[in-house]
């Protein structure tokens, strides 16, 4: 496959129609991800609780919430969920906004547009007065962390992330804008 520069990248806000799109690709971009670290009963068993056409449709339909789908050569290839409003505790921020998902297909990645998404997502917070961008990793992703570290992203707190029935330690992590 060429490099992503080779391509023409189509990004669009998503749409109540996206909420299949949405699900199918938010799974395959997630067990591309993580299924090789975790047991296919919890990914099984999470793949409800995140990635259901109508839980997706709830979130397209949230006033907080905005999608960036990004599509390559007709196919969409990777996408971005941005939230406002309150943020948990750990998050010191008076307007933040959070990166909730930055999801690339895995044979997209390395190619440049993670640092598309996250320049969209830093502008985009700029452009709408928000003081701090953050989110949460996992703390076995370490390819993510180093590419959030790059951004200026720090540590500053933790959470518990529920897969299946395994508890996991997810990490907050926040760069002033």
């Amino acid at each position: 496959m060429p490099a992503a520069d080779n391509y023409t990248f189509h990004f669009r806000t998503g749409t109540p129609a996206d909420a299949e799109l949405l699900a199918e690709l938010g799974w395959r971009t997630f067990d591309q991800t993580f299924a090789a670290y975790n047991k296919p009963e919890d990914m099984t068993a999470f793949r409800t609780t995140m990635y259901t056409p109508e839980l997706q449709a709830k979130e397209l339909a949230d006033p907080y919430t905005e999608f960036i789908i990004v599509e390559a050569e007709g196919e969409a290839v990777a996408y971005l969920k941005l939230n406002t409003g309150a943020a948990p505790e750990a998050i010191q921020a008076k307007n933040p906004l959070q990166i909730n998902r930055l999801y690339i297909l895995q044979e997209w990645t390395g190619k440049g547009l993670g640092d598309r998404l996250m320049q969209l997502s830093l502008d985009k917070a700029r452009q709408k007065g928000h003081d701090v961008v953050w989110l949460t990793v996992w703390e076995h992703n370490e390819r993510a962390m180093r590419f959030y570290h790059k951004y200026g992203f720090r540590e500053v707190g933790e959470l518990e992330f529920i897969l299946g029935e395994d508890v996991q330690r997810d990490l907050y992590m926040q760069r002033e804008v």
